[in-house]
């Protein structure tokens, strides 16, 4: 699945009837090229990443061995795999790398770091479903 790009803006939230069970994250602005954020969400931790690309994702800020809320702090990168770029985020605390787009840490041996959809409607963003 693609990453999220940013490509437009709107003023204020929408609510229609396609986005009436989404919850809001954040503004799309508000977030930093190369850098993680950490949200508060009833279900748990979550970090949004928007990297140099302009690639938005969101993921667990748990680290899937640790079990430390500390993901929106990793390392920002990137691999290619078969010819194609593939962005990824280092846990801060060992170096794990994992893939945004599907949560699956690089050497294979790591537990899977979640990932969600991202949705926008303008310059907002929000939560979609567990990938």
């Amino acid at each position: 699945m693609s990453p999220f790009i940013h490509d437009s803006k709107a003023a204020e939230p929408v609510a229609t009837t396609s986005t009436p069970s989404l919850d809001l994250l954040c503004r799309y602005s508000e977030l930093f090229p190369d850098w993680g954020e950490a949200i508060w969400h009833p279900n748990g931790q979550l970090a949004i990443f928007r990297t140099a690309w302009n690639h938005v994702y969101l993921t667990s800020h748990r680290c899937p061995i640790t079990g430390a809320t500390v993901m929106a702090r990793g390392i920002l990168g990137g691999t290619t795999i078969n010819g194609k770029h593939i962005d990824t985020i280092a846990c801060p605390l060992h170096k794990e790398v994992y893939r945004l787009d599907t949560g699956e840490s690089l050497d294979g041996t790591a537990p899977q770091l979640a990932v969600y959809d991202v949705r926008a409607v303008g310059d907002w963003l929000y939560l979609g479903s567990l990938r």
